[in-house]
């Protein structure tokens, strides 16, 4: 239901009307800060601190928990219904990261870098700080130099509230929608963790798919890359050059993001000029796989996706580099794609890993590398498994992206 009246919302409940009015949030809510502490409060058990770590996806989690010493905890202590609030971190993008707390917390506080709000309604305050106008007031008073709301700004901060049922109504809303996009989430951490459990159990060998007889296929055999793929890091740099041709670049980020290579998606990769040279030394072809040799932690070191159709006026960049089958019988399409994700391989890439700031692999690394590689019948048929549980992973991500945008559009539509 909408409303022609100057300051409310486009959309609002039935049997509600009337204008919102301007309040600063400190006339509404109480707030309240969190504990500073030294190493030596710190212990195994006792008291809860919440921090930036365990707010995640609007939710408080447990990760990374620290306790302190249950004496020690002379700040207030959360309870339901509360706002939790990150004001102060080193990243300016996590500034106004906050969660309500759903549960009965009897032994928890705050961290110093965090503020706390008690109000009737948490859930209305916590669906207020979701929208842009919050995040508008969070880039309006952020300080030069330290990344921080004070408690005196956060308290001034305006915004615009209905009468109390209203804000009751909107607060149970989101509080809804906000637990429907949970349990979708926790439905995707499990799917991944079982994921996980099949890459586990299959590329040790310890589950084994069989032929169409009931037999088991013959013993995977142990090889080196260098022995069944060439090697090529002779990438092509993005810059533009307006007398060459025009033609598409594979990303360190597509890579790293498994971007799907084919014709069908080709139109969402960079565009860049090339030579007539460049585009004949470092097109595409079926089977290529591309590897990041780079990356800043050892966790993510090689990465790696396939190109699952020839792509003409296709080239990668020269942060990647192309590893392209010797013989197109010896590996399974959809099985190469999953070569980064077997345990055996990953563990030798983070090894052999060299670097400070910025970890890599060079080449004789990468020729070296070993793999237990399946008979091609049973590749087909583990790239066939993962290739249809990826797909259902990725249905259940889209569905949460979908119930997020949705918020988004309640959120601007239903808070002035």
């Amino acid at each position: 239901m909408t409303n022609d009246t100057k300051n409310v919302p486009e959309l609002r409940f039935p049997g509600f009307s009337g204008e919102w009015e301007i309040k600063e949030l400190g006339d509404r809510v109480k707030f309240y800060s969190g504990l500073t502490y030294t190493p030596n409060d710190v212990s195994k058990n006792g008291t809860l601190v919440l921090r930036s770590s365990n707010i995640f996806n609007n939710h408080i989690i447990n990760a990374d928990n620290v306790y302190v010493n249950s004496d020690k905890a002379t700040s207030t202590y959360v309870e339901y219904g509360d706002v939790v609030v990150v004001v102060r971190n080193g990243s300016r993008n996590l500034i106004g990261k906050h969660a309500v707390v759903k549960k009965e917390e009897t032994n928890a506080v705050i961290g110093a870098f965090m503020t706390g709000i008690r109000y009737e309604f948490g859930s209305f305050i916590n669906a207020l700080l979701s929208t842009q106008n919050f995040q508008k007031e969070i880039h309006k008073n952020l300080g030069a130099t330290i990344n921080q709301i004070t408690t005196g700004i956060f308290k001034k901060m305006p915004f615009s509230f209905p009468k109390k049922q209203e804000e009751q109504k909107i607060g149970e809303f989101f509080s809804k929608l906000d637990r429907q996009i949970e349990l979708e989430e926790q439905k995707l951490e499990k799917l991944e963790e079982q994921k996980k459990g099949y890459m586990q159990k299959i590329f040790s060998q310890e589950l084994r798919f069989k032929d169409e007889n009931g037999n088991e296929y013959p013993e995977w055999k142990e090889r080196k890359f260098s022995e069944l793929l060439s090697y090529s890091s002779n990438g092509v740099d993005k810059k533009i050059n307006k007398n060459h041709d025009i033609a598409y670049m594979v990303n360190y980020m597509d890579v790293f993001k498994k971007t799907k290579l084919n014709t069908k998606n080709r139109d969402l990769l960079m565009e860049i000029t090339a030579t007539k040279i460049q585009k004949e030394k470092n097109n595409l072809k079926k089977g290529d796989i591309l590897f990041t040799p780079s990356s800043e932690t050892r966790e993510d070191i090689a990465k790696s996706t396939v190109v699952f159709e020839d792509l003409d006026n296709t080239v990668y960049s020269y942060h990647l580099i192309r590893l392209r089958p010797l013989d197109s019988n010896i590996f399974s399409l959809k099985y190469s794609n999953y070569l980064s994700e077997q345990n055996f391989i990953s563990k030798q890439f983070r090894r052999l890993a060299q670097g400070a700031q910025r970890y890599t692999l060079t080449k004789e690394y990468f020729e070296n590398i070993k793999l237990n590689l399946p008979h091609i019948k049973e590749q087909e048929k583990i790239g066939d498994f993962f290739s249809k549980l990826d797909e259902v992973i990725n249905k259940q991500s889209q569905k949460i992206d979908e119930l997020k945008l949705r918020k988004q559009g309640f959120l601007q539509k239903m808070f002035v």
